[in-house]
């Protein structure tokens, strides 16, 4: 069933009616004065508001490098402690501000004596001496194995030390002193040949 919208003549408020209710009189349900209802309800009921209809929003997906006052997209590694770029995307040390990634400190700067010909010579005499030691051995190893079997006078005591058992306990237990030396002498002039930094006062 349709209804009408009427406007009370007293109070101005709208509400819905019957469509016969033209012409009589009637009690408006929020004031509950008596009106006579217009014959021309289109003409008495006020004009609705025009709505205008609503413009779709269109979002443009394309990527504008301009969009937003961005120029260029930066990815480029940086530091995590002043923000400035690191040399590379391998280097883990900020060249700004000294902040290592890896152990997550910063660098210290101290002042260091510098070293002389005679700290490096000092520093490293363990190592020449173990290499005039080794060298020893060595020598010391083909004599004995080469030499002392045909020196020997095999009609005397001395014949004991042409034991072939003896000379291959010898040369085991000379390998064990030249492989130490070694040892000394790989750490002191390859690993660590530079002698230890002393800060200056």
């Amino acid at each position: 069933m349709e209804t009408v919208v009427i406007t009370c003549s007293e109070c101005t408020k709208r509400f819905k009616g019957k469509p016969g209710l033209a012409g009589k009189k009637i009690k408006c349900p929020f004031c509950k004065e008596a009106f006579v209802v217009p014959k021309d309800l289109a003409a008495a009921a006020p004009a609705p508001a025009k709505v205008e209809a609503k413009k779709p929003i269109v979002f443009d997906d394309d990527d504008d490098p301009g969009d937003y006052g961005v120029t260029a997209l930066d990815m480029s590694a940086r530091c995590p402690n002043c923000a400035n770029p690191m040399a590379d995307e391998k280097a883990f040390v900020c060249l700004y501000c000294g902040y290592n990634t890896l152990t997550r400190t910063w660098g210290k700067t101290e002042k260091l004596v510098g070293h002389t010909t005679g700290d490096y010579v000092r520093h490293q005499m363990t190592a020449y001496i173990c290499a005039f030691l080794a060298g020893f051995f060595a020598v010391l190893i083909l004599f004995y194995d080469m030499v002392v079997p045909y020196l020997l006078d095999h009609s005397s005591w001395a014949e004991m030390f042409d034991a072939e058992s003896l000379r291959l306990w010898f040369t085991v237990f000379s390998l064990f002193i030249f492989w130490a030396l070694g040892m000394v002498i790989y750490k002191r002039l390859v690993i660590n040949p530079t002698p230890p930094s002393l800060k200056k006062e």
